[in-house]
């Protein structure tokens, strides 16, 4: 970022200085053109890097993790609010369900799921639907979901 905008104050000191020399002459139309052109191109130049779909961890990118990690909190607290809205309307009270967060990436993305369900133990359809009910809610496989009864 700081080199995007030294080079854009480079480019204008150097515009001006140009600007002076060229100021009585019939190619000063030609050289404001080229001028404005080069300005143009040094400001767009850095917009390719912000359309990209992977952003590399750590290549020069500082990440605020104390912010991360309170973002993350918010889904985490979020996707367990879900969770446990999605079983009770689906009968399945007092089931406890706890997200995990994949750790030190910038994103939210989940690691495992944990379901108590030692209410509903006696019930032997019960798993089975909790389970696709919380895959459907978090969108998660099954491989990342714990089942304890």
């Amino acid at each position: 970022m700081n080199a995007w905008l030294l080079s854009i104050a480079g480019i204008v000191v150097i515009g001006v200085l140009v600007e002076l020399l060229f100021t009585d002459s019939p190619m000063h139309k030609f050289v404001r053109s080229i001028y404005a052109f080069f300005i143009l191109l040094v400001i767009v130049m850095p917009l390719p890097g912000l359309f990209q779909r992977d952003i590399p961890v750590g290549g020069g990118i500082d990440f605020d993790w104390e912010l991360v990690t309170s973002i993350n909190l918010q889904s985490t607290q979020a996707a367990q609010a879900r969770a446990t809205r999605a079983l009770d309307q689906n009968n399945f009270e007092g089931v406890i369900v706890t997200v995990i967060p994949e750790p030190n990436i910038p994103t939210f993305r989940i690691e495992r799921v944990y379901i108590n369900a030692w209410h509903h133990r006696n019930n032997i359809n019960a798993r089975g639907e909790i389970i696709r009910i919380i895959r459907a809610v978090l969108n998660i496989d099954e491989g990342r979901i714990i089942y304890h009864a």
